[in-house]
């Protein structure tokens, strides 16, 4: 009797009861394999799902530990497209789980390719989970023909291990785990990655990086601007290629589903970058795209290769003991960041004093389309107060605050929940290159909305308790702006900064992106 003709998810859970995982998914890819008929419920597309399933049935909190995401098929598209056109003659795909990696690109490369890699042995698969790679060889050999179900290499362990080692001539697509480590291992080597990120996907980077040809890696974001990535940007500079990244409202790249367990996760997912390492002749650093916040019905228009990469800036970033921290800026304000960050002479905290007094600003700790400062003292919980320590700068700086440069600079080196302290402190106010006649209008722009704040209050409930914020109309920011801009000697709308401010990536281009 065929069990496995009306096998439905009911049997699938009782069997993984009675024999275990593994066992249970040894039979369905041998049956698979040998042409046994099968309900379209065991269809290869829905293993990688069904394995997911599994285990969260047998331990939902070590699989959500271990902060597995599940790459969707339209991410995996853009990154396999990308790895197709890098150098390497070996294909590699690190942390493969069940392979929707390494199996979208099988299914994107042409036939001829896809062949050759398959009979000479060039497909390798990494993971700590054997079945996972079982799972996903077999997946191959049924599409693509039994004769390779012992072609592709499967190397089961952990990849940070000294002793696994990536073939000469590899190129590497993956998606590594997304977690803490806990505690070092001494098998992993002495890393000072590891040590200083204690970071699961930053330990990946790197070994990744520097033992591959070439390489796509998705991962957190983070990487870019957190003080603890700073010694793997350092590795970065000896490698070249390009960083997208994309922000996680109102449209996140994982559907805010994560791998097979807990999807219900629609508004937190985690901020992710692509980095693709060409290691180009000649070339050192990496050149980024701005923060990506795109509606979810531009999703499929947005994840095309050749989209993204007309949003990434084509300047080689290298990091410095001077220059710290990636920046992710639009194309058409290029000029608006390298004018206020190499001719402004102070930078915010050189205006600040502890000591309080009557030159109070209060600026929430959190935005997500605007940044805001009050004389106003805010009832809310996150907010901070800042005392300016010279009477001359005070309406300047509020201007500053309620202009789009504040928050620009935030999009550039952050843009995730909160505004950090240590990047507020440093935003270039640029006030030596403001004229006299600016500064009067300034004053008089700060005063009338100093006076009208309590008109444009707003409330939002936040963990039970109304928060208090400022929401002034749109054209006080876009008068400011029209300021600044024409001091700095940029003679361009001051609708240049809406793409900053927008939940939608496609609705500015008119304003020169390629610039």
């Amino acid at each position: 009797m065929n069990k496995y003709l009306n096998y439905t998810i009911d049997d699938y859970i009782k069997d993984i009861d009675t024999n275990g995982i593994k066992k249970t998914w040894k039979n369905i890819l041998v049956k698979k394999i040998s042409n046994v008929e099968m309900s379209n419920f065991l269809d290869i597309k829905n293993f990688g799902e069904l394995y997911e399933i599994g285990l969260a049935h047998i331990n939902k909190v070590d699989k959500k530990e271990h902060g597995k995401y599940y790459t969707p098929d339209d991410v995996a598209c853009v990154m396999s497209n990308w790895l197709f056109g890098l150098k390497g003659g070996n294909v590699a795909d690190v942390a493969c789980g069940c392979g929707n990696l390494i199996l979208k690109y099988l299914e994107i490369i042409d036939n001829d390719t896809r062949e050759k890699l398959l009979k000479e042995k060039k497909i390798y698969l990494y993971d700590e989970d054997e079945t996972a790679l079982e799972i996903c060889k077999y997946i191959i050999a049924i599409k693509y023909g039994k004769k390779f179900l012992k072609n592709v290499n499967c190397i089961a362990g952990d990849f940070l291990d000294k002793k696994i080692v990536l073939p000469k001539n590899t190129k590497v697509i993956s998606n590594p785990p997304y977690y803490k480590i806990k505690y070092l291992k001494k098998s992993w080597g002495n890393s000072k990655i590891i040590n200083e990120t204690k970071e699961f996907y930053a330990a990946f980077m790197e070994k990744i990086f520097n033992n591959s040809v070439s390489s796509v890696v998705i991962t957190p974001y983070s990487f870019m601007g957190a003080e603890k990535f700073y010694s793997l940007r350092l590795l970065m500079n000896n490698y070249n290629g390009f960083i997208v990244s994309f922000d996680n409202v109102p449209g996140n790249i994982f559907n805010g589903r994560k791998h097979g367990i807990f999807n219900t996760n629609s508004s937190n997912s985690v901020r992710a970058a692509i980095t693709v390492a060409e290691n180009k002749e000649g070339v050192k650093g990496f050149m980024l795209s701005p923060l990506i916040r795109f509606k979810t019905s531009e999703r499929k228009r947005i994840l095309n290769c050749e989209t993204l990469f007309k949003l990434v800036n084509k300047k080689h970033q290298i990091i410095s003991e001077y220059n710290k921290y990636y920046y992710k800026c639009f194309k058409n304000l290029n000029k608006v960041y390298e004018i206020t960050s190499n001719k402004s002479n102070q930078v915010f905290k050189d205006v600040l004093t502890k000591k309080k007094n009557d030159l109070k600003l209060c600026v929430p700790t959190s935005g997500r389309y605007f940044m805001v400062a009050s004389k106003r003292d805010l009832k809310r919980d996150g907010k901070r107060v800042f005392y300016i320590n010279d009477k001359s700068y005070y309406d300047y700086i509020y201007c500053l605050f309620n202009s789009s440069f504040t928050y620009f600079y935030w999009r550039l080196y952050d843009g995730g929940i909160n505004f950090p302290l240590s990047l507020l402190e440093n935003i270039p106010i640029f006030y030596n290159l403001l004229s006299e006649e600016s500064k009067v209008k300034l004053h008089n722009i700060a005063i009338e909305m100093m006076n009208k704040e309590k008109d444009f209050l707003i409330y939002k409930m936040n963990a039970n308790k109304m928060q208090e914020n400022i929401k002034f109309p749109k054209y006080y920011r876009d008068e400011i702006n029209g300021i600044f801009l024409e001091e700095l000697g940029i003679k361009k709308p001051s609708r240049i900064f809406d793409e900053v401010h927008s939940s939608a990536i496609f609705k500015y281009e008119e304003y020169g992106r390629d610039e």
